[in-house]
């Protein structure tokens, strides 16, 4: 069978044979749009986590219809600022170099704003090249990291950040945004730049694959079984670790609890720049009830995203607009209510509240977050029925199949403008 005539390349700094949650999510998506276009990726080796470091990947390859190229970037480690960056650089240098030596502008580029500088490759191309391109914004950047501390606001390197960021949203043929407070965000950040039409911006929830992940009794999880986690009440957070993530409130309400004489768990499973932060301070603070585990592979997903009561998807103060957990979709396709430690009217928390799957904390609630747990604990009926509407609420909000056609939407509406 001929491939499409329409030509899709995705820049994406993680892909397949990775299992961070931004690969899956786009190896998902690309290879669900080959029949409508000609996919490729343009993408670095595997970095995300330790195992993945892997210099046998070929650089070049196809994947169920999706041809994908490798650049050779640094690999520094990801959770330490300076090798981040470092790797930030090489990479979006690599690929700008790869898309100018390219033959034609034919194809549309989908850039992700992670890394964040990579834009600036696709805004290069289209200046010099004519090359289309949709800006997908995961995170909004330079924000995330003003609020996390890393750069001031009033800064130089903010200042031309923002303006490189006015001329890439400005450019960008169409702008595809998590949620509706991020939509907000962006608008509010281009409201005085009378060349920005909004009218481009469109909302695209991610998903989360509703025949891979679904519920399992706990009673009936092996994993459960393994990890302990049958008997007592059990929060499992499963994911990145990172700067932004708000894990601490609930390890201090879990330490309440069972110094209450609780029988509760906090399992948090997974990687990243916070853990050796957060267990020193539970090994500092004596806390026997909290356990952590590594990464785990995804073909255990099934299992450990269902092997606890409930999900957290915990979010520091202050991230309203800037980002959109992931783990809310996994944390809705397991079943269980979502702890919802976020801030007033972030998108996790507007889910839960419209879908009546969970319990909204803010974060630093302590008190909140005990008795969120303590109400599960101690009304079944509730905690069994909210985990039934999370289930409900990813099969009718958040498929893939719905994110899938919209994105098939918006990539026509692009792809026929440039035949025009």
């Amino acid at each position: 069978m001929s491939k499409p005539e329409r030509s899709v390349t995705i820049l994406t700094e993680y892909f397949h044979p990775e299992e961070a949650s931004t690969a899956q999510l786009l190896t998902q998506l690309s290879t669900g749009l080959t029949d409508a276009f000609d996919m490729s990726v343009l993408t670095g080796y595997p970095n995300y986590h330790e195992s993945d470091r892997d210099t046998s990947v070929p650089k070049r390859e196809s994947h169920e219809g999706v041809d994908i190229e490798r650049v050779q970037a640094t690999r520094f480690d990801k959770d330490r600022t300076l090798g981040r960056v470092a790797n930030w650089l090489t990479f979006t240098v690599l690929v700008c170099f790869r898309l100018l030596r390219s033959r034609g502008s034919d194809d549309t580029l989908v850039v992700l704003s992670n890394p964040p500088i990579l834009p600036l490759a696709a805004w290069i191309s289209k200046r010099i090249r004519g090359t289309s391109y949709v800006y997908l914004i995961y995170d909004v950047y330079p924000d995330m990291a003003v609020k996390l501390g890393y750069l001031s606001e009033d800064s130089i390197i903010v200042r031309l950040w923002e303006r490189f960021n006015r001329a890439i949203y400005r450019d960008a043929d169409r702008i595809v945004v998590l949620g509706n407070s991020m939509e907000n965000q962006v608008v509010r950040k281009m409201g005085s730049d009378s060349d920005f039409d909004p009218g481009k911006i469109e909302v695209v929830h991610n998903w989360e694959d509703e025949s891979f992940i679904e519920p399992i009794a706990k009673e009936k999880n092996s994993f459960a079984r393994d990890q302990g986690t049958v008997e007592p009440f059990t929060v499992v957070y499963s994911g990145n670790i990172g700067r932004f993530h708000e894990l601490k409130t609930v390890i201090d309400a879990i330490d309440r609890l069972d110094a209450q004489g609780y029988d509760v768990k906090f399992l948090i499973i997974g990687e990243g720049a916070r853990k050796s932060e957060l267990q020193e301070y539970v090994s500092r603070n004596d806390i026997d009830a909290v356990d952590f585990l590594p990464f785990q592979p995804l073909d255990r997903l099934p299992k450990s995203l269902t092997c606890g009561d409930a999900s957290l998807v915990g979010i520091k103060e202050g991230m309203k607009g800037l980002c959109v957990s992931s783990k809310l979709y996994s944390s809705l396709a397991a079943g269980r209510p979502v702890l919802a430690v976020v801030g007033q009217g972030d998108e996790v928390e507007v889910v839960v509240r419209e879908c009546d799957c969970g319990i909204h904390v803010e974060p630093g609630d302590i008190t909140g977050c005990v008795e969120a747990i303590k109400q599960w604990i101690d009304e079944p009926q509730l905690r069994d029925q909210q985990g039934q509407n999370a289930r409900q609420c990813l099969e009718e909000r958040f498929s893939f199949a719905e994110s899938r056609d919209r994105y098939k939407r918006v990539l026509e509406e692009v792809t026929k403008a440039m035949q025009v």
